[in-house]
């Protein structure tokens, strides 16, 4: 539909270059934009031929008593898909704006077309987040869930799998981000949009391997770019009733994301979600209480050494420091907390302690 708002625009647009008066009509004849105020909302008789019979009419002064309130030009139908949204008219001698008329014609069409297309994309936005936050929230699919469900491009089979992307802060570059989503999965059965501040979401539907590993390898490319942002995948599951499931163990894996990990899978961090939240009483005297008489350096030796899967000499090499230094490190820890982080039991302890702080 032609609105006002993008008739004015496009008055103002094309009247800025080329210095004549545009008029913007509806297909029923309504002047709804013009460089000349007073003719907006007045009937032009011209432009009701143009949109009954789609073709230019030029008006001078051989026919124009045939068309009541109307001025000497040349009247071009603005289409979208075979159908007349509208008619662009400019004012003058005919013979003079020849040349630009079909320049004109284009350049109106090429505006609306843009417009439609952004009004499209952002109503399917929008439908996709009201479904998105439907699903996982367990709400129930009645009739009119089912209607939006209908008009998504693509067809929600199982299984379902949910990928959550998060910035721990603004930045320049978040706004790449939505675009990013949408160049990976172009014409894709994926359902993804932005569901909380600096949150993202991708709901994969019948995804087969191949795809997902490609989707995987982007995925770590961009993280590789945006350090800060953190990137979490939630279990597979077979129906949309679990999709709760399957959105809050994507949620688990961003809250206990490894900070050196490009991707946490829900599986990594299953365990920690089985315990209470981590600002319950519990939880912070536990971390304390094992934790409470290390320095930054030390905790830093540990969280490596954890990383590192308990590997010393590749975490001496991460923390760029002598196998002897961090074996000395690893004792002092010992000695400060009452746990060995070489022991296994101990190390569990610690790990836990570590992750929930």
């Amino acid at each position: 539909m032609l609105t006002k708002k993008l008739a004015e625009e496009i008055v103002h647009q094309t009247m800025l270059r080329l210095r004549r008066n545009i008029n913007v009509i509806s297909p029923t004849g309504v002047i709804l934009a013009s460089g000349d105020k007073m003719r907006v909302e007045n009937i032009h008789e011209g432009a009701l031929y143009v949109a009954k019979t789609k073709e230019t009419l030029i008006i001078n002064g051989e026919n124009i008593d045939a068309y009541p309130n109307t001025k000497p030009g040349i009247n071009m139908p603005i289409m979208y898909q075979d159908e007349v949204l509208g008619v662009i008219g400019i004012t003058g001698d005919s013979e003079e704006i020849l040349e630009i008329a079909n320049l004109v014609q284009l350049t109106t069409e090429i505006m609306t077309h843009q417009a439609i297309v952004e009004s499209k994309s952002e109503w399917q936005r929008k439908n996709n987040d009201y479904i998105f936050e439907a699903l996982v929230h367990g709400s129930k699919i009645d009739a009119a869930l089912q209607e939006r469900i209908q008009k998504l491009p693509f067809i929600l089979e199982a299984p379902f799998q949910i990928v959550l992307l998060s910035l721990d802060a603004p930045s320049s570059v978040e706004n790449s981000l939505p675009l990013f989503i949408e160049d990976l999965f172009y014409k894709q059965s994926v359902l993804s949009g932005h569901s909380q501040l600096q949150e993202y979401y991708i709901l994969l539907t019948n995804y087969d391997e191949q795809q997902k590993q490609h989707m995987m390898k982007a995925l770590r490319k961009k993280k590789h770019k945006l350090p800060s942002l953190q990137i979490g995948v939630g279990p597979t599951v077979p129906n949309l009733a679990q999709l709760p499931h399957c959105y809050n163990g994507a949620k688990t894996a961003l809250e206990f994301a490894f900070i050196n990990k490009e991707i946490t899978f829900f599986e990594d961090v299953e365990l920690f979600s089985l315990f209470k939240k981590r600002d319950s009483e519990e939880v912070q005297a536990f971390q304390n209480r094992v934790l409470k008489n290390m320095n930054a350096k030390q905790l830093e030796t540990l969280q490596t050494f954890f990383d590192c899967n308990l590997q010393l000499k590749l975490c001496a090499q991460q923390l760029n420091i002598h196998r002897h230094t961090l074996t000395y490190r690893l004792n002092k820890i010992r000695e400060l907390t009452g746990y060995d982080p070489q022991y296994f039991e101990d190390a569990v302890i610690l790990k836990m302690a570590c992750t929930l702080r």
